[in-house]
């Protein structure tokens, strides 16, 4: 086996592993231990990054097929929320960012059509950088509503139960969700930004779908950001914005490149 494979097989492994310990810890009725999840996390981290490393680079360019995108975006998940672990609870997200990080491995090593690299020369690869961290901040804020939708479903019932009894407050909650949301809308500003400027043509036939969801998915934080701001938008109307616009941005990528790789083949 390659250098490639076992990264990955280890990777794949080691976030099992720290899938397994988050879940457990958070079955207690005590806070979890940050170490015990974070550090297999992060040797997973760095065993994914190898293994992504001898899947997308070449002397030729950069293999950006479905799957490895993928990949890019759960392992980039990852790195993000240990990264926000060094200033917020953000210990709770893992329990989703490690076992979609697992998922993608398999797929990238052995699910991934062959296609041709990608040359990333005249800002190209900004373009590519800002999307793949706009999407995996933006994913992250995704997670975080969907945790608040249920942590304020249950305090309307009047009880929090199971692991929600280790969460931050709700206003926290909401206030981690929107600093999210902020850092992903910029990214994806910068992203959508380098495209106009570095992509020859973005409402070219195949890359026009990505185009106007991705300008549609922006508009949508916008909004939703503009509401925070000048009519103190949270609850259930921000979770709605944020979802929507996620669902948006997943289709306009993941969606087209799907068609395009498994249906048209291109």
């Amino acid at each position: 086996m390659t250098l490639t494979v076992i990264s990955g097989i280890a990777a794949f492994a080691l976030y099992t592993l720290a899938s397994l310990i988050v879940f457990s810890q958070f079955k207690g009725k005590s806070q979890p231990s940050r170490q015990s999840i974070l550090i297999p996390g992060s040797l997973a981290l760095i065993a994914h990054g190898v293994s992504l490393w001898g899947i997308m680079v070449t002397p030729n360019g950069l293999h950006l097929g479905l799957f490895a995108v993928a990949s890019t975006v759960g392992a980039t998940c990852v790195l993000a929320v240990l990264i926000s672990c060094l200033r917020r609870p953000f210990e709770w997200i893992n329990a989703i960012a490690y076992p979609f990080a697992a998922l993608t491995i398999p797929c990238m090593l052995w699910g991934s059509p062959s296609s041709n690299a990608q040359p990333l020369a005249h800002g190209l690869g900004a373009h590519v950088l800002f999307s793949i961290l706009a999407y995996a901040v933006l994913a992250i804020a995704a997670a975080q509503a969907v945790m608040v939708r249920i942590q304020d479903h249950q305090l309307k019932e009047g009880h929090i139960r199971g692991i929600m009894r280790l969460f931050p407050p709700v206003q926290v909650m909401e206030t981690m969700l929107f600093e999210a949301i902020w850092v992903g809308e910029a990214l994806l500003t910068i992203a959508i930004a380098s495209g106009f400027f570095y992509v020859d043509n973005l409402f070219a036939q195949h890359l026009v779908h990505k185009t106007v969801l991705t300008l549609i998915a922006w508009v949508v934080f916008a909004i939703l950001l503009a509401g925070r701001y000048l009519r103190g938008w949270r609850g259930r109307t921000a979770i709605r914005f944020t979802l929507s616009g996620f669902a948006v941005l997943l289709v306009g990528f993941f969606g087209s490149q799907l068609v395009l790789e498994f249906i048209l083949k291109r």
